[in-house]
């Protein structure tokens, strides 16, 4: 398993950067998983067909602590799983 970490200052492009990134491995038949870290949840919103997904920690507010793994990690485009944190 590969792991990718893309970072760096505000406003430079990670999010585009990240999905776009995603999307092409995906097509190609790779399995992907991407952990947004941004404040703004900005990772995945492409990837989930434009719909904000919330975070982690806004679902354990929500539903308690009694969660399943499904709730916080949702399917995106070409088969790719997308979390919040």
């Amino acid at each position: 398993m590969r792991k990718v970490a893309i970072y760096g200052k505000g406003g430079i492009g990670k999010s585009t950067t990240t999905q776009n990134t995603v999307a092409g491995l995906a097509e190609a038949g790779n399995k992907v998983m991407v952990v947004g870290c941004d404040p703004k949840a900005d990772s995945t919103r492409l990837l989930l067909g434009g719909l904000a997904q919330g975070t982690v920690l806004d679902t354990l507010r929500e539903e308690g602590e009694d969660i399943e793994i499904d709730d916080v990690i949702k399917d995106g485009f070409g088969g790719t799983r997308c979390v919040e944190s």
